[in-house]
């Protein structure tokens, strides 16, 4: 994450993250990566999600694809996956995106 190749916004962000958080941020990638079906995708939507603070990044990546503010063709999420997402994160996104109004996708 802090090599040449990576971009420059992901190796700040990893600059500043100690021991115990960059494990944590370690396996959030890998629980991410288990996911996501464009890995040159999920940097560039680092790039937002990296700004503020998440405590599950595999839910901002679905939050990512499920606004689509870019409105790309081709999800982020590999096949099968959003079925075991939403029902994993549909709580969480209603309260997020509609406090007090239950949604169905």
């Amino acid at each position: 994450m802090t090599s040449p190749g990576v971009p420059n916004y992901v190796r700040r962000y990893c600059e500043y993250l100690n021991g115990k958080k960059w494990k944590w941020f370690y396996e959030q990638m890998d629980t991410a990566l288990e996911v996501v079906d464009n890995i040159e995708y999920l940097f560039y939507v680092l790039k937002w999600i990296l700004k503020d603070d998440f405590d599950d990044l595999t839910y901002e990546i679905y939050l990512q694809d499920y606004l689509d503010p870019e409105m790309n063709p081709a999800s982020l999420i590999k096949d099968g996956w959003h079925k075991v997402l939403y029902e994993r994160y549909k709580d969480r996104l209603e309260e997020d995106l509609y406090p007090g109004i239950p949604i169905s996708l």
